[in-house]
């Protein structure tokens, strides 16, 4: 089989825990990136990834629903404090930044497993395919 013929093949369907850990995985990748660039003094190759990390940030914030109480209201609270860390504040603080997001992919890792489960069982409602949600974890 050709290397092109991979892409042709039917995708198995993502389920949301690994689309949140996919698009967590893609955020800290940038901002290690980016630490390292910055550690150097290379601010203009570090601007398009702190640049993509926000606007990731951003697609994660835009899918919070308020309706399920405390935990989507805290999950607002630290993307916001995020955001401030890797470009939106008045300093960058992107170890601060990359301690929040390490903790919050941690703890998605831990229910990984369950949580595809309860999606595959019907208990949580799967992901639509939906080409606009792939778009932002890609890493």
């Amino acid at each position: 089989m050709k290397r092109l013929d991979l892409y042709s093949q039917p995708a198995a369907p993502w389920t949301r825990i690994e689309m949140l850990l996919a698009a967590y995985e893609g955020i800290i990748s940038r901002l290690e990136r980016a630490q390292m660039l910055l550690d150097q003094n290379d601010v203009i190759q570090a601007q398009p990834l702190l640049l993509r990390s926000q606007q990731l940030i951003l697609a994660l914030y835009e899918g919070i629903d308020l309706r399920y109480g405390q935990i989507p209201e805290n999950m607002q609270k630290l993307y916001l404090f995020v955001l401030t860390c890797i470009g939106m504040g008045p300093k960058l603080d992107l170890t601060a930044a990359l301690n929040i997001l390490c903790r919050i992919r941690e703890g998605l890792e831990s229910i990984r497993g369950s949580a595809s489960e309860m999606e595959r069982r019907g208990e949580l409602s799967p992901v639509l395919e939906n080409p606009r949600l792939l778009k932002h974890i890609q890493a």
